[in-house]
């Protein structure tokens, strides 16, 4: 795995941590661009989603086992 300042990467690959770095920097960039009132709204969105994704009634394995059944059966 890559390391970087002593400690290993999450990211598979050079291209992967280049990717989320672009993505770092247009989302910064669009911060920047927009009233605080459209940051607000988003975190209000972002957390929404995080909430409703703590509350899924499914595990992580069992939503990927079913998606495996679909994906089969198609």
């Amino acid at each position: 795995m890559n390391t970087r300042r002593g400690s290993t990467s999450k990211y598979r690959s050079k291209r992967d941590m280049e990717e989320r770095l672009a993505f770092i920097r247009l989302y910064v960039k669009r911060l920047k661009e927009n009233p605080d009132e459209v940051f607000k709204q988003q975190v209000k969105l972002i957390n929404s989603f995080l909430k409703s994704a703590k509350e899924f009634p499914l595990t992580k394995e069992e939503y990927l086992r079913i998606k495996e059944e679909t994906r089969k059966r198609a």
